[in-house]
């Protein structure tokens, strides 16, 4: 063996080590709690390759949910998992084991967080962490799960969930003989998706969903905020919350805005949720697309399974 053939060797081996230790094993089976919906999307191996395998939506009757942070959300445990159920067969995964949850993103507090003075190992940076949000969080924070990512070089990107509030999907899936090996917010696992095409400038991410909408703005790739808005799903109201959180970012970090936008719509018709953003930002959004160009993709059926496919998709990164 050549000694350029032997350093490839070692360069492939120590990348395998890495993503073994440091890359969570994303499961190939994701489901995406929306406030009126539950969608599921299963990838499968074929050929060396991941593809997808199922995909379903299933509407949930009014009520089910109490999409909240503060307490718990199912109001029905029975019912709930009568729909989780239908979904997770409907997408062909019946045999139970890991898979992702994601949750909507009311239920999931997403900020960012000084790195300046969070030192030691991960239990007292926890720890600090929690004493510097318990004054900021609807709930006790001695009774949520965080979990947390550098952005940039001095924050850090934090997620926040109530315990309470995320037990009863955790429960439901666990009688079905599934665990929840990652839960997320939507937008984060929407984030994920975007930033496989990075731009230079500006982005701004609109997860626009019955009863919310989330803004998430980064830039050259690092988010600079994170905002989402409980009982806002309203065309003018959301159009005119996507124009000040742009200006706040401006005024506060400096730049001319977004150089592009990033859209999913899964409450009204793309299409008309691209034409209230154009007209309040003077750009024209673009809607996203969760395969490869070319394949027929039913714009309403894509978003309405968005989160899910996102959070799937990652294995195929």
């Amino acid at each position: 063996m050549s000694l350029a053939a032997l350093r490839a060797g070692i360069a492939l081996v120590g990348r395998s080590l890495r993503r073994a230790l440091l890359e969570p094993e994303y499961p190939l089976l994701a489901v995406e709690v929306r406030p009126r919906a539950l969608a599921a999307v299963r990838l499968a191996r074929e050929g060396g390759r991941l593809a997808l395998a199922g995909a379903a939506v299933q509407a949930l009757p009014e009520g089910l949910l109490d999409v909240s942070p503060g307490r718990p959300n199912v109001t029905d445990p029975g019912a709930f998992r009568r729909v989780l159920q239908a979904v997770l067969e409907r997408a062909g995964a019946l045999s139970g084991g890991p898979m992702s949850l994601v949750l909507p993103d009311p239920v999931v507090r997403t900020t960012l967080v000084p790195a300046a003075g969070l030192r030691g190992g991960r239990q007292e940076v926890e720890e600090a962490i929690r004493f510097r949000l318990h004054k900021a969080l609807p709930f006790d924070v001695r009774s949520a799960r965080l979990a947390w990512s550098a952005a940039g070089a001095d924050e850090l990107l934090v997620a926040v969930a109530f315990h309470p509030a995320i037990e009863g999907y955790e429960q439901a899936l666990a009688e079905l003989g599934f665990q929840a090996g990652l839960v997320e917010a939507t937008s984060l696992a929407l984030l994920s998706l975007v930033e496989r095409e990075p731009v230079a400038g500006d982005r701004l991410l609109v997860n626009w969903d019955e009863t919310y909408v989330s803004f998430v703005l980064t830039r050259a790739g690092r988010p600079l905020l994170v905002r989402t808005l409980p009982g806002e799903s309203d065309t003018e109201a959301v159009a005119a919350h996507a124009a000040s959180t742009v200006r706040y970012v401006c005024d506060r970090f400096g730049g001319e805005g977004p150089e592009a936008v990033a859209l999913r719509s899964a409450c009204l018709p793309v299409a008309e949720a691209v034409e209230a953003l154009r007209a309040a930002l003077g750009l024209v959004p673009q809607p996203i697309r969760l395969w490869a160009a070319g394949r027929a993709e039913p714009e309403a059926a894509g978003h309405a399974l968005a989160g899910a496919a996102a959070s799937a998709l990652r294995r195929a990164a």
